[in-house]
């Protein structure tokens, strides 16, 4: 059975992340293909993770690669260290790690790529056979939104994060305003953002005060609105901060996607609810193709 390491944990909290996996793993392959002892293993190039990054991502419909992924696993919170252009496992990681337990981790990592994105499939085909549906039938597109709103883990919550932004984003269409992806991709750190004139909106599954501190350094001085599972009970300290409301399952469900779902009523056609669920398609999609983090 593998031992539990220091490195297995910090790599187990990126489980599914391929633009964190897609380094690693590269790295961790070839320490175990070299010669003598995986502690003796003198790292690869850049170059060298890029091409096999780029072979995880054309197996898993995945993402370009960019040198910040790589950059960005260095240092003390990191799980790699750099030698005369050379990337390797950081020593004191690798120290107590046999050559079979570091071979079962890396099967396991792969195996979270594979299953992350063979999930982001399944999500697609259930939100297109939607389409399918006729045309008056909200109910089940209506219980097909809910059920991505409670869909709180998988890559840090994606599901909860894409719906929650297209039932915002078909709103607000409706009422002449847009909203637009602050960021190309489900971000690493959990989360979403969107802008909306003045406002940008954060959306995160990770209801913990060191999140919603993060989101708060970004972007200082900015309007913001934060989006959550559940209810912030800091609300009353946030707004000194710059935070103008905060949105939850709750609002989303029963005042948002509910005043769509009374003007697909009125016209007995699902039109903004299968707006809302082709926008999650598009979203989900745009995950397969051009994850940039």
């Amino acid at each position: 059975m593998p031992v539990d390491t220091a490195l297995a944990a910090r790599l187990k909290k990126h489980l599914g992340q391929r633009t964190v996996l897609g380094v690693a793993i590269p790295v961790i392959e070839r320490t175990l293909t070299s010669a003598g002892k995986i502690s003796d293993f003198q790292g690869i190039t850049e170059r060298e993770i890029e091409v096999r990054f780029k072979e995880l991502s054309a197996t898993f419909n995945g993402s370009d690669y960019h040198s910040t992924y790589l950059h960005r696993r260095l240092g003390p919170k990191g799980f790699l260290e750099e030698r005369n252009g050379r990337y390797r496992i950081q020593e004191l990681l690798l120290a107590p790690v046999s050559k079979a337990d570091l071979a079962s981790l890396c099967a396991e990592l792969t195996a979270s790529v594979r299953s992350e994105f063979e999930r982001r499939q399944e999500r697609i085909a259930r939100l297109e056979g939607a389409g399918a549906l006729p045309d008056e039938d909200i109910e089940t597109r209506l219980a097909i939104v809910d059920q991505f709103l409670s869909e709180l883990t998988g890559n840090r919550g994606e599901s909860f994060e894409v719906m929650s932004y297209a039932i915002l984003r078909e709103y607000f269409r409706c009422l002449g305003f847009a909203l637009q992806r602050f960021s190309t991709t489900h971000a690493n750190d959990g989360g979403m953002d969107f802008v909306a004139g003045q406002a940008i909106y954060q959306v995160s599954v990770d209801e913990s005060l060191k999140k919603i501190q993060d989101d708060l350094r970004k972007s200082p001085g900015t309007s913001r609105v934060l989006v959550r599972p559940r209810e912030i009970t800091e609300f009353v300290e946030l707004t000194r901060r710059g935070v103008l409301t905060t949105i939850d399952v709750r609002d989303l469900l029963g005042h948002f996607a509910a005043w769509l779902v009374a003007r697909d009523t009125k016209s007995n056609r699902s039109i903004h609810l299968q707006n809302v669920i082709r926008t999650a398609i598009e979203e989900f999609k745009r995950e397969n193709y051009a994850e940039r983090a």
